[in-house]
Protein backbone atom coordinates (compact mmCIF):
# COMPACT_ATOMS: atom_id res chain seq x y z
CA UNK A 1 0.00 0.00 0.00
CA UNK A 2 3.33 2.35 0.73
CA UNK A 3 4.35 1.89 -2.54
CA UNK A 4 1.11 2.07 -4.20
CA UNK A 5 0.71 5.53 -2.32
CA UNK A 6 4.17 6.90 -3.56
CA UNK A 7 3.28 5.75 -7.60
CA UNK A 8 0.01 7.69 -6.97
CA UNK A 9 1.73 10.52 -5.37
CA UNK A 10 4.30 11.13 -8.07
CA UNK A 11 1.99 10.68 -11.07
CA UNK A 12 -0.79 13.64 -9.51
CA UNK A 13 2.66 15.72 -8.85
CA UNK A 14 3.69 14.94 -12.29
CA UNK A 15 0.37 15.79 -13.89
CA UNK A 16 0.06 19.16 -11.47
CA UNK A 17 3.25 20.95 -11.81
CA UNK A 18 2.93 20.25 -15.96
CA UNK A 19 2.43 24.09 -17.32
CA UNK A 20 -0.34 22.86 -20.22
CA UNK A 21 -2.75 21.79 -16.75
CA UNK A 22 -2.09 24.24 -14.78
CA UNK A 23 -2.88 26.57 -17.98
CA UNK A 24 -5.88 25.00 -18.63
CA UNK A 25 -7.07 24.92 -15.27
CA UNK A 26 -7.11 28.38 -15.04
CA UNK A 27 -8.69 29.44 -18.28
CA UNK A 28 -11.14 26.21 -18.30
CA UNK A 29 -13.61 28.71 -16.70
CA UNK A 30 -13.19 31.58 -19.04
CA UNK A 31 -13.71 29.64 -21.57
CA UNK A 32 -17.25 27.92 -20.55
CA UNK A 33 -17.50 32.05 -19.70
CA UNK A 34 -16.77 33.02 -23.09
CA UNK A 35 -18.74 30.28 -25.17
CA UNK A 36 -21.76 30.30 -22.79
CA UNK A 37 -22.21 34.19 -22.24
CA UNK A 38 -20.54 36.14 -24.00
CA UNK A 39 -22.22 35.32 -27.18
CA UNK A 40 -25.49 36.84 -25.58
CA UNK A 41 -24.00 39.51 -24.23
CA UNK A 42 -22.65 40.93 -27.58
CA UNK A 43 -26.26 39.73 -28.88
CA UNK A 44 -27.77 42.64 -26.52
CA UNK A 45 -25.17 45.43 -27.50
CA UNK A 46 -25.83 47.69 -29.15
CA UNK A 47 -22.62 48.91 -30.54
CA UNK A 48 -21.33 47.81 -33.39
CA UNK A 49 -17.76 46.82 -33.62
CA UNK A 50 -17.25 49.83 -36.06
CA UNK A 51 -18.65 52.08 -34.70
CA UNK A 52 -16.29 54.82 -35.37
CA UNK A 53 -16.69 54.65 -38.75
CA UNK A 54 -20.57 56.13 -40.56
CA UNK A 55 -22.56 54.82 -43.30
CA UNK A 56 -23.31 55.95 -46.80
CA UNK A 57 -26.34 56.09 -47.82
CA UNK A 58 -27.50 56.40 -51.69
CA UNK A 59 -30.48 57.23 -53.24
CA UNK A 60 -32.82 56.60 -50.40
CA UNK A 61 -35.94 59.07 -50.03
CA UNK A 62 -35.76 61.22 -46.72
CA UNK A 63 -38.27 59.32 -44.92
CA UNK A 64 -36.18 56.17 -45.66
CA UNK A 65 -32.71 57.92 -44.39
CA UNK A 66 -34.54 59.29 -41.36
CA UNK A 67 -35.84 55.90 -40.50
CA UNK A 68 -32.25 54.08 -41.04
CA UNK A 69 -30.50 57.02 -39.02
CA UNK A 70 -32.88 56.44 -36.39
CA UNK A 71 -32.62 52.33 -36.36
CA UNK A 72 -28.68 53.15 -36.28
CA UNK A 73 -27.97 55.98 -33.52
CA UNK A 74 -29.01 53.57 -30.95
CA UNK A 75 -26.24 51.98 -32.08
CA UNK A 76 -23.84 54.95 -32.05
CA UNK A 77 -23.70 54.74 -35.98
CA UNK A 78 -23.71 57.51 -38.07
CA UNK A 79 -25.27 57.62 -41.02
CA UNK A 80 -24.36 59.91 -44.16
CA UNK A 81 -26.15 60.91 -47.27
CA UNK A 82 -23.92 60.75 -50.51
CA UNK A 83 -24.42 61.83 -53.90
CA UNK A 84 -21.37 59.95 -56.05
CA UNK A 85 -22.36 55.97 -55.42
CA UNK A 86 -18.76 55.62 -56.67
CA UNK A 87 -16.67 57.37 -54.61
CA UNK A 88 -18.87 55.79 -51.90
CA UNK A 89 -17.80 52.40 -53.12
CA UNK A 90 -14.08 53.61 -53.12
CA UNK A 91 -14.55 55.08 -49.35
CA UNK A 92 -16.13 51.37 -48.32
CA UNK A 93 -12.93 49.84 -49.68
CA UNK A 94 -10.11 52.07 -48.01
CA UNK A 95 -11.82 51.66 -44.32
CA UNK A 96 -13.16 55.39 -44.01
CA UNK A 97 -16.85 54.02 -44.22
CA UNK A 98 -18.07 50.42 -42.83
CA UNK A 99 -20.60 49.84 -45.22
CA UNK A 100 -22.69 51.38 -48.33
CA UNK A 101 -26.85 50.93 -48.85
CA UNK A 102 -27.66 51.98 -51.92
CA UNK A 103 -31.57 51.75 -52.85
CA UNK A 104 -32.16 51.05 -56.59
CA UNK A 105 -35.00 54.07 -58.49
CA UNK A 106 -38.14 52.47 -58.12
CA UNK A 107 -37.85 50.80 -54.04
CA UNK A 108 -39.46 48.92 -52.94
CA UNK A 109 -41.49 48.28 -56.10
CA UNK A 110 -39.23 47.87 -59.18
CA UNK A 111 -36.04 48.70 -57.40
CA UNK A 112 -33.74 46.67 -54.65
CA UNK A 113 -32.23 47.74 -51.83
CA UNK A 114 -27.66 46.61 -52.03
CA UNK A 115 -25.37 46.53 -49.48
CA UNK A 116 -21.74 46.96 -50.44
CA UNK A 117 -19.15 45.80 -47.93
CA UNK A 118 -15.79 45.21 -47.39
CA UNK A 119 -16.41 41.64 -45.72
CA UNK A 120 -19.97 41.25 -45.94
CA UNK A 121 -19.85 40.09 -42.31
CA UNK A 122 -21.79 42.53 -40.69
CA UNK A 123 -24.85 40.87 -40.38
CA UNK A 124 -26.08 43.00 -37.23
CA UNK A 125 -25.75 45.92 -39.29
CA UNK A 126 -27.18 44.85 -42.40
CA UNK A 127 -29.97 43.09 -40.96
CA UNK A 128 -31.36 46.48 -38.91
CA UNK A 129 -31.14 47.55 -42.27
CA UNK A 130 -33.31 45.17 -43.59
CA UNK A 131 -35.48 44.98 -40.90
CA UNK A 132 -36.05 48.78 -41.37
CA UNK A 133 -36.40 48.86 -44.82
CA UNK A 134 -39.42 46.35 -44.76
CA UNK A 135 -41.03 48.11 -42.15
CA UNK A 136 -40.70 51.35 -44.32
CA UNK A 137 -42.04 49.60 -47.27
CA UNK A 138 -44.95 47.81 -45.23
CA UNK A 139 -45.74 51.06 -43.93
CA UNK A 140 -45.88 52.90 -47.41
CA UNK A 141 -47.93 49.97 -49.23
CA UNK A 142 -50.80 50.17 -46.48
CA UNK A 143 -50.93 53.81 -46.81
CA UNK A 144 -51.52 53.65 -50.74
CA UNK A 145 -53.73 51.04 -50.20
CA UNK A 146 -55.69 52.93 -47.69
CA UNK A 147 -56.21 50.54 -45.24
CA UNK A 148 -56.03 51.80 -41.91
CA UNK A 149 -52.53 51.77 -40.48
CA UNK A 150 -54.20 50.95 -36.66
CA UNK A 151 -55.22 47.84 -37.88
CA UNK A 152 -52.94 46.40 -40.03
CA UNK A 153 -50.22 47.07 -37.37
CA UNK A 154 -52.95 44.89 -35.28
CA UNK A 155 -52.71 42.03 -38.18
CA UNK A 156 -49.30 42.14 -38.81
CA UNK A 157 -48.13 41.94 -35.32
CA UNK A 158 -46.56 39.24 -33.63
CA UNK A 159 -47.89 36.84 -30.78
CA UNK A 160 -45.47 36.22 -28.11
CA UNK A 161 -43.72 33.09 -27.67
CA UNK A 162 -41.69 32.37 -24.98
CA UNK A 163 -40.20 28.27 -24.08
CA UNK A 164 -40.89 27.15 -20.61
CA UNK A 165 -38.84 24.28 -19.08
CA UNK A 166 -40.51 22.39 -16.91
CA UNK A 167 -38.17 20.97 -14.23
CA UNK A 168 -39.30 17.98 -11.62
CA UNK A 169 -41.86 19.06 -8.83
CA UNK A 170 -43.34 21.33 -10.96
CA UNK A 171 -40.75 24.58 -11.43
CA UNK A 172 -40.78 26.45 -14.45
CA UNK A 173 -37.70 27.81 -15.53
CA UNK A 174 -38.07 30.61 -18.48
CA UNK A 175 -35.67 29.91 -21.57
CA UNK A 176 -36.49 32.81 -23.47
CA UNK A 177 -37.59 33.28 -27.41
CA UNK A 178 -37.73 30.08 -29.29
CA UNK A 179 -34.18 30.67 -31.17
CA UNK A 180 -32.54 32.16 -28.66
CA UNK A 181 -33.60 29.56 -25.70
CA UNK A 182 -32.48 26.69 -28.55
CA UNK A 183 -28.88 28.73 -28.82
CA UNK A 184 -28.13 28.84 -25.27
CA UNK A 185 -29.31 25.11 -25.24
CA UNK A 186 -27.20 23.61 -27.78
CA UNK A 187 -23.94 26.53 -26.87
CA UNK A 188 -24.19 24.91 -23.09
CA UNK A 189 -24.51 21.31 -24.67
CA UNK A 190 -21.53 22.13 -26.69
CA UNK A 191 -19.33 23.20 -23.58
CA UNK A 192 -20.25 20.79 -21.53
CA UNK A 193 -19.75 17.70 -24.07
CA UNK A 194 -16.33 19.55 -25.30
CA UNK A 195 -14.78 19.80 -22.02
CA UNK A 196 -16.07 15.99 -20.89
CA UNK A 197 -14.41 14.82 -24.47
CA UNK A 198 -11.19 16.90 -24.40
CA UNK A 199 -10.69 16.10 -21.05
CA UNK A 200 -11.32 12.33 -20.63
CA UNK A 201 -9.21 12.10 -23.97
CA UNK A 202 -6.67 13.87 -22.85
CA UNK A 203 -5.82 11.89 -19.49
CA UNK A 204 -6.76 8.50 -21.42
CA UNK A 205 -3.90 9.54 -23.80
CA UNK A 206 -1.58 10.69 -21.02
CA UNK A 207 -1.57 7.35 -19.61
CA UNK A 208 -1.55 5.49 -22.36
CA UNK A 209 2.27 7.72 -23.51
CA UNK A 210 3.39 7.13 -20.09
CA UNK A 211 3.17 3.50 -20.15
CA UNK A 212 4.55 3.46 -24.07
CA UNK A 213 7.07 5.49 -22.66
CA UNK A 214 7.89 3.51 -19.41
CA UNK A 215 8.00 0.44 -21.93
CA UNK A 216 10.16 1.53 -24.85
CA UNK A 217 13.12 3.56 -22.34
CA UNK A 218 13.04 0.07 -20.04
CA UNK A 219 12.37 2.07 -16.82
CA UNK A 220 9.32 -0.08 -16.49
CA UNK A 221 11.36 -2.96 -16.17
CA UNK A 222 13.57 -1.24 -13.02
CA UNK A 223 9.75 -0.28 -11.62
CA UNK A 224 8.72 -3.97 -11.61
CA UNK A 225 11.35 -4.68 -9.59
CA UNK A 226 9.62 -2.87 -6.84
CA UNK A 227 6.17 -3.37 -7.33
CA UNK A 228 3.74 -5.21 -9.06
CA UNK A 229 2.28 -4.83 -12.38
CA UNK A 230 -1.09 -3.75 -10.81
CA UNK A 231 -0.30 -1.83 -8.76
CA UNK A 232 1.70 0.28 -11.12
CA UNK A 233 -1.17 0.56 -13.17
CA UNK A 234 -3.47 1.46 -10.60
CA UNK A 235 -1.36 3.97 -9.25
CA UNK A 236 -1.08 5.83 -12.73
CA UNK A 237 -4.70 5.43 -13.39
CA UNK A 238 -5.16 7.12 -9.86
CA UNK A 239 -2.67 9.57 -9.71
CA UNK A 240 -4.30 11.25 -13.33
CA UNK A 241 -7.45 10.35 -11.91
CA UNK A 242 -7.04 12.41 -8.38
CA UNK A 243 -5.26 15.33 -10.51
CA UNK A 244 -8.49 15.50 -13.35
CA UNK A 245 -10.44 15.96 -10.16
CA UNK A 246 -9.02 18.75 -8.94
CA UNK A 247 -9.04 20.49 -12.30
CA UNK A 248 -12.70 19.92 -12.14
CA UNK A 249 -13.12 21.07 -8.56
CA UNK A 250 -11.04 24.24 -9.51
CA UNK A 251 -13.63 25.00 -12.44
CA UNK A 252 -16.65 23.75 -10.32
CA UNK A 253 -15.64 26.47 -7.66
CA UNK A 254 -14.85 29.12 -10.17
CA UNK A 255 -18.55 28.84 -11.52
CA UNK A 256 -20.09 28.82 -8.06
CA UNK A 257 -18.60 31.81 -7.22
CA UNK A 258 -19.44 33.14 -10.99
CA UNK A 259 -23.02 32.54 -10.65
CA UNK A 260 -23.29 33.31 -6.93
CA UNK A 261 -21.57 36.53 -6.55
CA UNK A 262 -19.86 37.96 -9.64
CA UNK A 263 -22.89 37.36 -12.26
CA UNK A 264 -25.44 39.33 -9.50
CA UNK A 265 -22.53 41.86 -9.13
CA UNK A 266 -22.18 42.77 -12.81
CA UNK A 267 -25.47 41.93 -13.92
CA UNK A 268 -24.51 38.29 -15.68
CA UNK A 269 -26.82 35.68 -15.93
CA UNK A 270 -25.62 32.65 -16.59
CA UNK A 271 -27.61 30.05 -19.28
CA UNK A 272 -30.38 28.28 -17.10
CA UNK A 273 -28.35 24.90 -17.67
CA UNK A 274 -25.04 25.90 -16.34
CA UNK A 275 -26.41 25.31 -12.75
CA UNK A 276 -24.71 23.53 -9.82
CA UNK A 277 -26.32 20.44 -10.30
CA UNK A 278 -25.37 20.41 -13.28
CA UNK A 279 -21.99 20.72 -13.06
CA UNK A 280 -22.03 17.79 -10.35
CA UNK A 281 -23.10 15.80 -12.95
CA UNK A 282 -20.18 16.62 -15.43
CA UNK A 283 -18.43 15.69 -12.41
CA UNK A 284 -19.77 12.27 -11.64
CA UNK A 285 -19.25 11.90 -15.72
CA UNK A 286 -15.86 12.32 -16.05
CA UNK A 287 -15.12 9.96 -13.33
CA UNK A 288 -17.03 7.63 -14.52
CA UNK A 289 -15.56 8.33 -18.37
CA UNK A 290 -12.31 9.01 -16.83
CA UNK A 291 -11.70 5.53 -15.57
CA UNK A 292 -13.17 3.44 -18.50
CA UNK A 293 -11.40 5.29 -20.79
CA UNK A 294 -7.94 5.55 -18.69
CA UNK A 295 -7.86 1.85 -17.68
CA UNK A 296 -8.79 0.79 -21.49
CA UNK A 297 -5.70 3.65 -22.45
CA UNK A 298 -3.36 1.77 -20.17
CA UNK A 299 -4.52 -1.73 -21.43
CA UNK A 300 -3.15 -0.34 -25.30
CA UNK A 301 -0.29 1.38 -24.02
CA UNK A 302 0.87 -2.21 -22.46
CA UNK A 303 0.22 -3.40 -25.90
CA UNK A 304 1.69 -0.82 -27.94
CA UNK A 305 4.99 -1.02 -29.52
CA UNK A 306 5.91 2.91 -29.90
CA UNK A 307 3.42 5.83 -29.68
CA UNK A 308 3.14 5.24 -33.38
CA UNK A 309 1.19 2.07 -33.04
CA UNK A 310 -0.45 3.67 -29.67
CA UNK A 311 -2.04 5.94 -32.14
CA UNK A 312 -2.94 3.29 -34.30
CA UNK A 313 -4.50 0.73 -32.49
CA UNK A 314 -6.52 3.80 -30.10
CA UNK A 315 -8.39 4.64 -33.30
CA UNK A 316 -11.79 2.50 -32.67
CA UNK A 317 -11.77 3.63 -29.23
CA UNK A 318 -11.36 7.44 -30.28
CA UNK A 319 -14.38 6.89 -32.44
CA UNK A 320 -16.86 6.15 -29.64
CA UNK A 321 -15.77 9.74 -28.10
CA UNK A 322 -16.41 10.99 -31.39
CA UNK A 323 -19.50 9.92 -32.19
CA UNK A 324 -21.46 11.95 -29.65
CA UNK A 325 -19.99 15.09 -30.69
CA UNK A 326 -21.22 14.45 -34.47
CA UNK A 327 -24.37 13.69 -33.28
CA UNK A 328 -24.75 17.02 -31.53
CA UNK A 329 -27.89 18.28 -33.09
CA UNK A 330 -29.82 15.01 -32.28
CA UNK A 331 -28.65 14.67 -28.58
CA UNK A 332 -30.08 18.70 -28.70
CA UNK A 333 -33.06 18.20 -30.49
CA UNK A 334 -34.41 14.60 -29.68
CA UNK A 335 -32.73 13.98 -26.06
CA UNK A 336 -35.29 10.91 -25.91
CA UNK A 337 -35.07 9.60 -29.40
CA UNK A 338 -34.51 5.70 -29.86
CA UNK A 339 -30.70 5.96 -30.40
CA UNK A 340 -29.94 8.40 -28.42
CA UNK A 341 -31.11 6.54 -25.61
CA UNK A 342 -29.49 3.42 -26.88
CA UNK A 343 -26.00 5.37 -26.39
CA UNK A 344 -26.78 6.83 -23.32
CA UNK A 345 -26.39 3.49 -22.21
CA UNK A 346 -23.63 1.71 -24.27
CA UNK A 347 -20.58 2.51 -21.63
CA UNK A 348 -18.20 4.02 -24.11
CA UNK A 349 -20.80 6.52 -25.46
CA UNK A 350 -22.33 6.80 -22.19
CA UNK A 351 -20.55 9.44 -20.41
CA UNK A 352 -21.16 12.71 -22.72
CA UNK A 353 -24.40 11.17 -24.20
CA UNK A 354 -26.30 10.57 -20.93
CA UNK A 355 -25.23 14.30 -19.44
CA UNK A 356 -26.39 15.90 -22.48
CA UNK A 357 -30.02 14.20 -22.04
CA UNK A 358 -29.76 15.48 -18.43
CA UNK A 359 -28.71 19.60 -20.01
CA UNK A 360 -31.68 18.68 -22.30
CA UNK A 361 -34.31 17.10 -20.39
CA UNK A 362 -33.59 15.95 -17.22
CA UNK A 363 -34.10 11.68 -17.94
CA UNK A 364 -36.21 8.87 -15.73
CA UNK A 365 -34.06 8.21 -12.70
CA UNK A 366 -33.94 4.64 -14.01
CA UNK A 367 -32.58 5.87 -16.75
CA UNK A 368 -29.95 7.73 -14.73
CA UNK A 369 -29.54 4.38 -11.92
CA UNK A 370 -29.02 2.09 -15.20
CA UNK A 371 -26.31 4.30 -16.82
CA UNK A 372 -24.21 4.66 -14.22
CA UNK A 373 -25.27 0.91 -13.03
CA UNK A 374 -23.82 0.13 -16.37
CA UNK A 375 -20.87 2.28 -16.44
CA UNK A 376 -19.37 0.94 -13.07
CA UNK A 377 -19.98 -2.62 -14.24
CA UNK A 378 -17.86 -1.94 -17.10
CA UNK A 379 -15.17 0.25 -15.44
CA UNK A 380 -14.93 -2.95 -12.90
CA UNK A 381 -14.59 -5.24 -15.99
CA UNK A 382 -12.07 -2.75 -18.31
CA UNK A 383 -9.35 -2.57 -14.93
CA UNK A 384 -9.66 -6.66 -14.84
CA UNK A 385 -9.33 -7.05 -18.39
CA UNK A 386 -6.43 -3.78 -18.56
CA UNK A 387 -4.89 -5.67 -15.70
CA UNK A 388 -4.26 -8.80 -17.07
CA UNK A 389 -3.03 -7.10 -20.77
CA UNK A 390 -0.64 -4.92 -18.69
CA UNK A 391 0.50 -7.67 -16.81
CA UNK A 392 2.02 -9.60 -20.01
CA UNK A 393 2.18 -6.57 -22.32
CA UNK A 394 4.16 -4.28 -20.07
CA UNK A 395 7.64 -6.42 -20.92
CA UNK A 396 7.34 -8.02 -24.03
CA UNK A 397 9.50 -5.40 -26.73
CA UNK A 398 10.12 -6.38 -30.43
CA UNK A 399 7.37 -6.62 -31.91
CA UNK A 400 3.82 -5.65 -32.36
CA UNK A 401 0.91 -8.20 -31.10
CA UNK A 402 -2.25 -8.57 -33.17
CA UNK A 403 -5.42 -8.84 -30.96
CA UNK A 404 -5.72 -13.14 -31.16
CA UNK A 405 -2.40 -12.84 -29.19
CA UNK A 406 -3.56 -9.72 -26.63
CA UNK A 407 -6.73 -11.72 -26.12
CA UNK A 408 -4.67 -14.88 -25.26
CA UNK A 409 -2.68 -12.83 -22.43
CA UNK A 410 -5.97 -12.10 -20.58
CA UNK A 411 -6.26 -16.11 -20.09
CA UNK A 412 -2.89 -16.21 -18.61
CA UNK A 413 -3.18 -16.97 -15.00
Amino acid sequence: MGKLKHIIRHEFRLTTANKAFVILTIIGPFLIFAITVLPTLLAQSSSPVASDKPLALFGAPPRVEQAISAAFSGMKLQVEHVEDIEAAKASVIDGSRVALLELEAGWPDTGKAIWYSKSSAEIGLYSTASAVLEAVAREERIRESGIDPALAAKLLSKPTFEVIKLEKGGEEKAQGQGDQAFLETLMTVLVFIMLLYMTILLYGQMIGRSVVTEKTSKTVEIMLSSVTSRDLMIGKILGLGLAGMLQYAVWISMAFVLNHFLGPLFGLALPVAVSMQNMMWLFVFFILGFFLYSSAYAALGAASEDEQHLGQIAWPLLMFLIIPMVMLNTLVTSPDSTAVVIMSFFPLTSPIVMLSRILVASPPVWHLVLCIGILVASIVGMMVFAGKVFRVGILMTGKRPKLKEVLRWVKVK
